[in-house]
């Protein structure tokens, strides 16, 4: 029955992890449709914005407000969009170079299109957890909420000096029963 059990459990985990990339997927799709909507309103706002404009030139009609109104709105819209665009390059682990604009993983130390020095992005400094959060969810006096997950099985004893890496920075509960032991032996 070993063998059956230890089957299923991995058959559990890649059932798993495809169903979290599916849902990432239908996110990245769902996101890249706003995206498109709102290129496609930005498109009719700055067609009327130049009819506007073109008719206050020959007809030298009054419309200041009509294209005051359409710049503001234009202004909302790209602001939307940036927001969508920025929302699918955190889906896709991307950030934008400052300089050129282009789109590169979020590790990179240099632009693979201008070459420009990039800064440490901000979640790089901050380990994160796999529930979302930053890693204070993992609170020392609570277990990890994250310590079903692979990235945080609490290793053997003897096993210690090759502890994975966990998605957060919590401790295992050797190392917290390790550091509490020596409070215990000086009371």
């Amino acid at each position: 029955m070993g063998f059956i059990d230890e089957l299923l459990s991995s058959a559990k985990i890649v059932v798993d992890k495809a169903g979290k990339q599916t849902d990432k997927v239908l996110e990245i799709s769902k996101l890249k449709y706003q995206s498109i909507q709102l290129q496609n309103e930005l498109a009719h706002l700055y067609e009327q914005l130049g009819v506007a404009v073109y008719a206050k030139m020959v007809q030298e009609a009054d419309n200041g407000d009509l294209i005051a109104s359409l710049g503001d709105e234009i202004t909302e819209v790209r602001a939307a969009l940036e927001v969508v665009e920025e929302k699918i390059s955190e889906q896709k682990n991307l950030r934008t170079c400052p300089n050129c604009g282009a789109k590169l993983p979020r590790e990179a130390a240099f632009c693979s299109s201008c070459g420009t020095k990039l800064e440490t992005a901000p979640d790089m400094d901050e380990p994160n957890c796999c529930c979302g959060e930053d890693a204070s969810c993992c609170d020392a006096d609570e277990a990890c909420c994250c310590e079903d997950e692979p990235c945080c099985e609490k290793p053997e004893a003897d096993e210690a000096e090759e502890k994975k890496d966990c998605c957060c920075s919590c401790e295992p509960e050797s190392e917290k029963k390790a550091e509490s032991e020596p409070e215990k032996d000086a009371e």
